[in-house]
């Protein structure tokens, strides 16, 4: 792994004193998490696909080198430190940009709203920026209620959306009840299932929220045929459809989008919302968007064109690194890679699975991102921590602690996948042991 960090930044405390401080001023549960797992780790010098940490899960221990297979939900999809994003950043500031002023007009949102137009599933033309996906989630949901004059809203059972305001309403209930943040009209139903969601719709919804891989509720597919339903009975009901392509979209699933055919290819459901964070950003600077079709502007800024804001939303520099990613990741030979590197990444989940089919249940997903569901919760936990310990980083998902998301950067080359693979099923086969 090349060695970009600098002492200034990384490195100025000991993994230990920054633990301690930590737990004094930031987060002290979460200290006691991570200990308790034996992964008192701290992120050090990163590139690529690989961080190293700052020393082992002990203070004894040498430093950890990780893949990074969970790229913070898609956040690091060109991998950490990308060279292309940060020279853009670099020639950005020296030209002169900087975050902008949200209630002027700006020449980077402009170009990065028609970029987004042109590359977003026909009709969907509009941009309205945020810093992140669940900021972009609450306008959608916003907009949604502004255009219908209804407060209802469906959202699937595990599924997650963020945890702000709406976006928080529309999670599971370990999420927001102890935040007394159940609004009325916020309703659940399971994801895949049309059935389910055709007895839950009514003319009182505003929107229906969906992601189009479920990440946190365990990387489900849902089965052919399913969105188009839920635009039927969306289109049935005057009600609006919000996609969540945070985590699926951007070409993770190798096609640019999941909904506009890259679940199926002959699928391609047009939603009236489309929301965007993460890998926006490029792992380098924050941005989210909410995109939609035209007619619901009139609804939302009819009276007052300043009556959605977000002071650092959208900012300029933001814009231009959002703009150099999309001209990569939209590069159809970017996402053959991306569609290369995921069959080699199923196959070799397939066969750790195959090998160890009295603790794995199941594998699912698409492109390069990928489930591994074990029999039991303990199983998945303790899995969770045995492939860490082979040096690849990945988690069990929020709402589905049986299942581990994995998520390699979209950069990801043939034999980083191979050794990737290679430390996971050793990571499985310990755990075996274990059993």
């Amino acid at each position: 792994m090349e060695n970009r960090s600098n002492k200034k930044y990384i490195g100025t405390l000991s993994q230990k004193e920054i633990m301690k401080l930590y737990a004094k001023h930031v987060n002290a549960p979460k200290v006691r998490t991570f200990k308790g797992f034996g992964i008192g780790i701290v992120p050090g010098e990163r590139s690529g696909v690989k961080f190293r940490t700052l020393a082992g899960p002990r203070p004894s221990d040498p430093p950890m080198e990780l893949f990074d297979c969970h790229t913070c939900g898609g956040v690091y999809n060109l991998g950490h430190q990308n060279p292309r994003i940060i020279q853009v950043l670099k020639d950005a500031l020296d030209g002169g940009l900087d975050i902008g002023d949200h209630l002027q007009l700006s020449e980077w949102r402009a170009i990065l709203g028609k970029k987004l137009a042109e590359l977003m599933p026909p009709g969907i033309t509009k941009t309205t920026f945020g810093v992140s996906g669940g900021e972009a989630v609450d306008t959608a949901i916003k907009f949604s209620r502004a255009y219908t004059k209804r407060k209802g809203c469906i959202s699937a059972i595990g599924g997650f959306h963020g945890h702000t305001g709406f976006a928080l309403a529309t999670g599971d209930p370990g999420f927001k009840e102890n935040f007394l943040w159940n609004f009325p009209g916020f309703k659940q139903v399971p994801f895949g299932d049309g059935d389910a969601l055709k007895k839950t719709i009514s003319d009182d919804d505003a929107c229906v929220i969906l992601e189009t891989i479920p990440a946190t509720a365990g990387v489900l597919i849902a089965p052919e045929g399913y969105f188009s339903e839920v635009r039927e009975l969306c289109d049935d009901h005057g009600v609006m459809m919000i996609i969540d392509e945070i985590q699926a979209g951007l070409g993770r699933t190798s096609h640019f989008w999941a909904i506009y055919g890259g679940l199926y290819e002959n699928e391609k459901v047009v939603p009236d919302f489309m929301v965007l964070g993460k890998g926006m950003s490029s792992g380098i600077y924050p941005i989210s968007t909410c995109s939609y079709k035209p007619f619901i502007e009139k609804s939302v800024f009819k009276d007052d064109p300043f009556i959605h804001i977000s002071t650092t939303g959208g900012s300029d520099l933001g814009c231009a690194i959002a703009c150099e990613m999309l001209d990569i990741q939209s590069d159809p030979e970017f996402l053959k890679h991306v569609k290369e590197m995921g069959k080699l990444f199923s196959k070799g989940l397939e066969e750790i699975a195959d090998d160890n089919s009295e603790l794995i249940k199941e594998v699912r997903g698409r492109g390069l991102i990928w489930g591994m569901e074990f029999k039991s919760e303990t199983f998945g936990q303790l899995a969770m921590l045995s492939i860490i310990k082979e040096g690849v980083l990945q988690n069990y998902c929020g709402n589905r602690k049986d299942t581990l998301i994995m998520m390699p950067p979209l950069i990801v080359k043939e034999e980083e996948i191979e050794e990737i693979i290679e430390r996971i099923g050793k990571g499985v086969q310990n755990l075996k042991k274990l059993s």
